[in-house]
C-alpha cells in the first residue's frame, strides 16, 4: 500500500486560490500517484480558505500538532531561516506531508511555492509493504 499526502503551508492572509494553487500543482508534480490527504499544522487547519481549497480538492486534511511536525522536520530537504524562526521548522510544508504520509516516508515533491508567495506545498509518499 501507497500513502501519498500533499503537505501544506500558507501565511495568515493566503486567499483560497493560492492554497488551491498549490495544491494542484502538488498533484500534477507527483502524478500518476494520487494523494489521499491534506495535512498542515494543527493552528492553521481551521483557517476558512484551507478548509475552502480542501472541499474543492475533494481531499481531507489532517491537522498535525507541534511534535509530530518537529519529529519528521529531520527529514526536510528546504531550509528556510525565516520560516524556522517563525515555526521552528525550516519547511512547514515538507513537515507537515512527511508527519501524515509516516515514519519512513519521503519527499516525492519539495516545496512548491504559489505565484503570489502566499502558499507552499510538498508531497510525501510512505510505501508500506505486506
Amino acid at each position: 500500500m501507497t500513502r501519498v499526502v500533499i503537505g501544506l503551508g500558507f501565511r495568515a492572509a493566503a486567499p483560497q486560490a493560492s492554497i488551491a494553487e498549490v495544491i494542484d500543482a502538488a498533484r500534477h508534480a507527483v502524478a500518476p500517484a494520487w494523494p489521499t490527504l491534506l495535512a498542515t499544522p494543527a493552528d492553521k487547519s481551521i483557517y476558512p480558505p484551507l478548509i475552502a481549497a480542501a472541499k474543492a480538492a475533494v481531499l481531507p486534511c489532517l491537522a498535525i500538532d507541534e511534535p509530530a511536525l518537529q519529529q519528521a522536520a529531520t527529514r526536510i530537504t528546504t531550509h528556510s531561516a525565516r520560516v524556522a524562526r517563525a515555526r521552528g521548522v525550516g519547511s512547514v510544508c515538507e513537515a507537515a506531508a512527511l508527519a501524515a504520509a509516516g515514519p519512513t516516508a519521503r519527499l516525492a515533491v519539495s516545496r512548491l511555492v504559489s505565484r503570489d508567495r502566499q502558499a507552499t506545498a510538498a508531497v510525501a509518499i510512505e510505501e508500506t509493504h505486506r
